[in-house]
C-alpha cells in the first residue's frame, strides 16, 4: 500500500507540468492580437498618417522597447519617402499562427509566419515589395486581457538584411 501512495505523489508533479491547453477565445485574441501589432508596425513605414502606437497592450519594458522601434520606424519611412518610388503608399499583412504555447506561468508564446506586401507609392514597373518573416511573440496574462511581452526572429532565422518593418535581433543587437 506504500508503494501505491509514493507512486500518485510522485506522478502528481508530473501531471501540473503538463502542457496547458488554450481556450478558443484566447486563441482568437492572441490570433487578433498578433495580426494588429504586425499590422501596425509595417503602416509606421507607409505614407499614411502613423497612429501612435503599436495597437496592442504592451508590459511597460517592452512598451519602452517599442517606442524606440517607433522612432526607427518614423526615420525610415522618412528615408523611403525621399527615394524615387516615393515609399510605400500602403501594407497588406497576413499572419498565420503556426504554434501556441501555454507556459506554467499562464503566458502564452505565439510562433506565426507574417507574409507583407508593401505597395509603391509610385510603382513604375513593379507594383509592390514582398516578404515573409518568423516571429516569436510573447503574451503574459493581465488583468485587463493579453499583453505584449517580448517579439523575436523565428528559430532559426538569419538576420542579415531584415525586412523593412523589423530591425535584426530586435532589441538584442539595438
Amino acid at each position: 500500500m506504500r508503494w501505491v501512495v509514493l507512486l500518485v505523489v510522485a506522478a502528481l508533479p508530473a501531471a501540473s507540468a503538463a502542457p496547458r491547453h488554450l481556450a478558443a477565445d484566447d486563441h482568437r485574441q492572441l490570433d487578433a492580437l498578433t495580426q494588429v501589432y504586425l499590422e501596425r508596425r509595417a503602416d509606421k513605414i507607409t505614407v499614411r498618417p502613423p497612429a501612435p502606437g503599436f495597437g496592442v497592450p504592451a508590459t511597460e519594458e517592452f512598451a519602452a522597447r517599442l517606442r524606440t522601434d517607433e522612432a526607427k520606424l518614423a526615420a525610415r519611412r522618412a528615408r523611403l519617402g525621399a527615394l524615387p518610388f516615393g515609399g510605400y503608399a500602403r501594407a497588406e499583412v497576413g499572419t498565420e499562427l503556426t504554434g501556441v504555447a501555454v507556459g506554467g506561468d499562464g503566458s502564452a508564446v505565439v510562433h506565426v509566419q507574417e507574409v507583407t506586401h508593401l505597395y509603391f507609392e509610385e510603382p513604375g514597373g513593379v507594383p509592390r515589395s514582398s516578404f515573409g518573416f518568423g516571429h516569436v511573440l510573447v503574451f503574459e496574462r493581465a488583468p485587463e486581457g493579453w499583453v505584449l511581452a517580448d517579439a523575436t526572429p523565428a528559430p532559426g532565422s538569419v538576420c542579415k538584411i531584415p525586412p523593412e518593418t523589423q530591425f535584426c535581433g530586435y532589441g538584442s543587437e539595438r
